[in-house]
């Protein structure tokens, strides 16, 4: 890893990525707590359809995950590309 940090190109607003970013934690608290609850539905109070849920949590964390990487590579590559 760079000790520079980040390299984010000119003219790109920091505060939108922010923004992207702290929408994307937001997700993944939601899907974590989902998943974790799910979970210990599932092996404590043996309940099949909560292991779908986990499931479909986990997927979503992956997803908002995967949603973030490409609004961040699509905001930094179309100011870059124009600065």
């Amino acid at each position: 890893m760079s000790k520079t940090g980040l390299h984010i190109p000119a003219g790109v607003d920091t505060a939108r990525l922010r923004s992207l970013f702290m929408r994307m934690i937001a997700i993944e608290v939601v899907c974590v707590a989902v998943a974790l609850i799910a979970f210990a539905g599932f092996t404590l109070g043996h309940v099949q359809p909560l292991l779908w849920v986990f499931v479909a949590a986990l997927l979503a964390g992956f997803g908002g995950q995967i949603w973030f990487v490409m609004a961040w590579a699509k905001e930094t590559k179309a100011k870059a590309s124009h600065g």
